[in-house]
């Protein structure tokens, strides 16, 4: 089960379009280590590798494929097997449907087929390889598939050498596996395990060396989205005759540069591409722009099939080629102006290491490197600018190959400010609901490439279907075109513009939520794709990028619609992202600035990464999709009475708005619509106790402290009298309120008194009261203010802090504080000695939540 690695990764589609399948994605169920038994079905393989003194090799293995599940019929049922048809040979030794009760039911001839392996240009370049087919019969639960083939080696991708990988992956249901490799001892062949779950026995047999690798039974783990390569994570058997990733840098380099030679008809090209232009640097640019633009990219992966270009004129003279043809004729180009360039071979897709023992399991790309300039650029990558690779290239293990030879490295990781993203979109809202506006984009970076195929796919489509189909897949059908700006050029920034109109009149009802579109977009908003897709519970490590997303949304309505009201700002700031959003009203426009920085710094993301930032990227996702409270006429202005001792500091209020399960919504939006005259006002997010009746779901978050704004005054030192405040408060509901804030500072205004009667006997002290405020948790709000404005005539009174039990109703929510001490204001009387009738005390009492009480005591002394 020889396994030629190879991905073409299709990451960079990912940024095309931010349609409400990317945007809105819902969670991933966690892919956790399942036991065999649910898998559809069950792999049991066993090979048998003999590598001989020539380096050529055969292969004998066996694959079982037991049936689970009736959907695996369809899935394993027929099985494909691809070979290079000049350099190696498949054979088909048996194959057969072995039933549950142990009869065999042979594949016929007919159900055996041999066809080429690619279609269409890649042909043209892949002549050679081929494919059997084999369709099992009569497959139904519980039969084995059984096949057993033998792949002859004759001569190696590289001339006189040999490698091998087989990869066992945790997403294939592997019951049993077994590798046999035999080769003479005195052959340097490197065998090596990588990975977990794999065992390697050395025998030696005679004058061979006998190498038994034997998988582990392992738990069966779907495939994870973004995940790296299975090569990156899962056990491997590699297998190599190349002692270094020079070696084979240099075998490459052997074949390949040769055929960059500068012909007459290459020199005269350069030149006359880059006629005009002085700096060296520019002329580079030039000729990846026209290579770009002239030399077609057949998509051939490196290894599949062959490792030597064509020569530079053949490939200018068909004006198409593979990867490793297009970096030739570059190289040539490049040279005719004495630009010095060296071949890169990479990994185009999720392989994010160069394991060892070196083989070509993840070189299936070249690209150049232009030392002058340390620059990497791929002249495969059609709408990238000069230096901008693909998106599946950067952050990668490197085998460079130059005239000095082949060295070891990597390209660059991603950095934030060179992939960028910016879409203003500007809307306007006409009396009759009709919205009409423009889009906006300004990309550079990996953004820029798929800005540029995004136009390729709308002049393919046509502009006005294009703007159809993409505004219908936001779910806000219309019609538009697209100004294409400066998207036909290699320059950065990308640019383009895109107007449209929308078919549905946009009038929501005052008091009712509503989205408010935000254009057409080409490429993914603020916390998509950079990032990945979310998955619960992941258990891999997984692509992710650096890049710069912003989004600014400005939307104008007509006088006689509702506005909006604007949500709360958001910022969140963690180690992998920084999350930036505000909304504002100016006029009849409300304004949106979205910002996204994707700051990993590197293209790999342990796993644990994706519950750390889970919440973060929820909470993204959440602002990004909101919808807003439309409201018509200014909201009821709600009155509320505050009193506050002289030189002390009120609690003003406090602002919240709760889940059902306690948690915030976020925090409330203050306007202070008109300050206090005699005093300050500060609003800050703080902590504080709700306040919600006992007939709201709410009730039970009273008892501990939530989430929200907290307003504060203080009045001017020696101030005594009125003071007021106007504030908007703007809610994370969508909801928003004025208040209105009249403060009695020092004095009361004659509120209704609080009559208290009480006994002592002639010369004893009394206990006259306890003030108290609590929260529901009982914990104190602090000690009240209490001014004595009637003293006694016929004894003293003292007013001090102290402990007492509260004595709430049953009907308070507190009624429970009643059963221990709490802190307050102890109040006692001391009558004259030996004075005997009736005594009084006329107090005020300031709480610290802002209310006030006048107490009036008439006292019987006995």
């Amino acid at each position: 089960m020889s396994v030629m690695y190879a991905i073409a990764g299709a990451a960079t589609a990912g940024l095309l379009v931010a349609h409400p399948a990317v945007a809105q994605a819902p969670q991933i169920p966690a892919a956790r280590p399942a036991p065999l038994a649910q898998a559809a079905y069950a792999l049991q393989y066993d090979g048998h590798l003999v590598v001989r003194p020539d380096r050529t090799a055969v292969d004998t293995f066996t694959r079982r494929i037991t049936i689970l599940a009736p959907s695996a019929i369809q899935t394993v049922s027929q099985q494909q097997l691809a070979f290079v048809e000049d350099r190696e040979t498949l054979e088909i030794v048996e194959a057969f449907t072995e039933k549950a009760n142990g009869s065999k039911v042979p594949v016929p001839a007919a159900n055996i087929l041999t066809r080429d392996a690619a279609s269409g240009l890649p042909a043209t370049f892949m002549r050679d390889l081929k494919q059997e087919t084999i369709i099992f019969p009569d497959v139904q639960v519980g039969d084995t598939l059984v096949m057993t083939l033998v792949k002859k080696t004759q001569q190696g991708l590289f001339p006189g050498q040999f490698f091998y990988t087989d990869i066992f992956p945790r997403s294939l249901p592997y019951s049993s596996a077994r590798v046999t490799v035999d080769a003479p001892t005195d052959l340097e062949l490197k065998v090596r395990t990588v990975g977990t779950d794999l065992t390697d026995q050395i025998d030696e047999i005679g004058a061979i060396r006998r190498h038994t690798v034997t998988l582990r039974p392992q738990s069966y783990l779907p495939e994870e989205v973004r995940a790296v390569a299975q090569i990156d994570r899962d056990p491997a058997l590699l297998v190599s005759t190349f002692t270094s990733y020079k070696e084979m840098g240099l075998a490459y380099a052997a074949a390949a540069l040769p055929k960059a030679a500068r012909t007459p008809e290459i020199v005269t090209l350069a030149d006359a591409i880059t006629e005009g232009i002085d700096d060296r640097r520019k002329q580079a640019v030039a000729i990846d722009a026209w290579m770009k633009k002239n030399i077609r990219y057949v998509a051939v992966l490196l290894g599949l099939s062959r490792v030597v270009p064509n020569d530079a004129t053949t490939v200018l003279r068909n004006k198409y080629g593979d990867c490793k043809d297009k970096a030739t004729l570059m190289s040539a180009l490049l040279a005719a102006k004495g630009i010095a360039s060296e071949q890169v071979l990479i990994n185009f897709g999720p392989a994010y290491t160069l394991p060892e023992p070196p083989n070509m399991a993840v070189l299936n790309h070249v690209i150049l490197y232009l030392p002058e300039f340390d620059v990497y650029d791929d002249p495969t990558a059609s709408f990238a600018s000069f230096g901008t690779l693909a998106v599946e290239t950067y952050d990668k293990p490197i085998v460079r190959i130059g005239p000095d030879g082949a060295i070891l490295t990597r390209t660059p990781a991603m950095r934030p400010q060179d992939h960028t993203a910016s879409a203003k979109t500007t809307l306007r809202i006409a009396a009759d609901g009709k919205v009409t506006g423009q889009t906006e984009e300004s990309n550079t970076g990996v953004f820029g490439t798929a800005l540029r195929s995004a136009v390729a796919n709308i002049q393919n489509l046509g502009s006005d279907a294009a703007a159809r189909r993409l505004l219908q897949v936001f779910n806000t059908p219309g019609s538009g075109s697209h100004d294409f700006g400066n998207t036909a050029e290699n320059a950065a920034p990308v640019t383009m513009t895109g107007s449209f109109a929308l078919n549905q009149p946009f009038k929501p009802p005052a008091g009712q939520r509503a989205a408010i579109s935000f254009g057409m977009p080409q490429t993914a908003r603020p916390g998509n794709f950079l990032l990945g897709t979310r998955l619960a519970g992941r258990n891999t490590a997984f692509t992710c990028y650096a890049g710069r997303q912003t989004e600014d949304i400005e939307a104008t309505f007509d006088p006689a619609l509702p506005m909006p009201v604007p949500l709360a700002p958001r910022d969140i700031e963690n180690p992998a992202f920084n999350f930036h959003a505000t909304f504002k009203v100016e006029g009849r426009t409300l304004k949106v600035h979205r910002e996204f920085v994707s700051r990993v710094a590197a293209q790999v993301c342990p796993p644990d990464l994706e519950g750390r930032i889970a919440a973060d990227m929820d909470a993204v996702r959440i602002n990004v999709i909101s919808g807003y409270v439309f409201q018509q006429a200014a909201p009821e202005t709600l009155e509320r009475a505050r009193t506050v001792a002289s030189d002390q500091k009120l609690r003003l209020d406090f602002l919240y708005t709760l889940n059902p399960d306690c948690t915030s919504m976020g925090f409330a939006t203050v306007r202070i619509l008109e300050r206090p005259q005699h005093g300050t006002i500060t609003v800050e997010n703080g902590n504080g106790y709700t306040g919600f009746p006992q007939n709201n779901p709410r009730y039970e978050c009273n008892k501990s402290q939530s989430e929200g704004v907290v307003l504060n005054y203080e009045p001017e030192a020696g101030f005594v009298g009125t003071d007021s405040i106007n504030i908007d408060a703007i809610y994370p509901s969508g909801s928003s309120q004025k208040r209105h804030y009249a403060i009695h500072v020092g004095e009361l205004d004659a509120p209704p008194t609080l009559e208290r009667a009480r006994a002592v006997a002639s010369d004893q002290r009394l206990r006259l009261d306890f003030l108290f405020d609590l929260n529901p948790d009982c914990t104190s709000m602090g000690s009240a203010t209490v001014h004595v404005t009637e003293p006694p005539k016929h004894g003293r009174i003292t007013v001090e802090n102290g402990t007492g039990f509260p004595t709430f109703p049953q009907n308070n929510q507190r009624f429970a504080c009643n059963k221990s001490r709490s802190d307050g204001v102890v109040i006692v009387y001391e009558p004259e000695a030996g004075f005997v009738g009736t005594d009084s005390v006329n107090l005020d009492a300031i709480y610290p939540q802002g209310t006030a009480q006048k107490r009036h005591y008439t006292i019987e002394v006995k």
